[in-house]
């Protein structure tokens, strides 16, 4: 594979476009999963739920580029191509990795409230929204990202099994390095990420967010209203109608 490694290239001017595109219709998915939702975060809670994971793919992504290339170049029980070292990492960050996220972000953060650190329950940023609590829910994200990629490069390194599924996977675009880079970088993480992202938006959001209450003014409370008048008002022609006028009006008789 020492050709195939030599043609593939994370970092040339067509990987990069590739790769701003991926990142665009990744964050398009997460609009339109706001769109579909019910009942719909306010728009700043929704933006800070999101750039958490904007900003921790950012990251995720500037690592899995240098992996791949240092462990392709200084490495020799790992995948000898970029391209393989970068596939098998979407493969199981958006697999096995929502899970070990998902263990990590537990155990942060219930470390850091025993530690009495307040503002870090997910999704939930006070009232109004403090911009302190989405720092610190940002900083337990990106470590619970960390510790699964430590993770995943450990599975990757010490089962030399990977090498060979890369290899086959990515078999049908050997001799088209266009193609392997737009399949490794773009069409491949970019499904792979949409499921992802849509997984770990359910569970970082806030999951106590209720249907808005009904106000006094709603429509029942204000038919119950309306009927308490018409009963007063039946109330009042009963007493009217118990009353008998004689020709002198001085006659009428008034009850209170």
């Amino acid at each position: 594979m020492s050709s195939m490694g030599d043609e593939c290239q994370l970092l040339g001017p067509f990987a990069l476009l590739v790769q701003g595109a991926m990142g665009a219709l990744a964050i398009l998915s997460l609009v339109f999963k706001r769109y579909k939702e019910h009942p719909r975060r306010p728009v700043l809670i929704w933006a800070f739920d999101v750039s958490k994971q904007v900003w921790g793919a950012c990251g995720i992504h500037i690592l899995n580029l240098f992996l791949a290339n240092f462990s392709s170049n200084n490495a020799e029980d790992v995948p000898t191509s970029p391209c393989n070292w970068y596939f098998l990492n979407i493969l199981l960050d958006t697999t096995i990795g929502v899970p070990i996220l998902w263990f990590f972000l537990a155990l942060i953060s219930r470390i850091a409230t025993n530690a009495g650190v307040m503002g870090i329950k997910s999704g939930e940023y006070g009232h109004p929204p403090k911009w302190s609590w989405f720092f610190r829910q940002a900083l337990i994200y990106f470590m619970g990202l960390t510790c699964m990629k430590f993770v995943v490069y450990v599975l990757l390194t010490i089962f030399p099994f990977w090498d060979d599924l890369a290899q086959f996977l990515l078999s049908w675009t050997k001799g088209h390095e266009k193609t392997e880079v737009a399949f490794v970088m773009l069409v491949f993480p970019l499904i792979m990420n949409i499921v992802q992202y849509y997984l770990v938006d359910s569970i970082i959001k806030s999951h106590e967010r209720k249907l808005p209450v009904r106000r006094l003014s709603d429509e029942p409370l204000a038919e119950s209203a309306s009927a308490i008048e018409r009963y007063q008002s039946a109330i009042s022609s009963a007493r009217h109608d118990r009353y008998v006028d004689s020709p002198d009006d001085s006659s009428v008789i008034t009850v209170h």
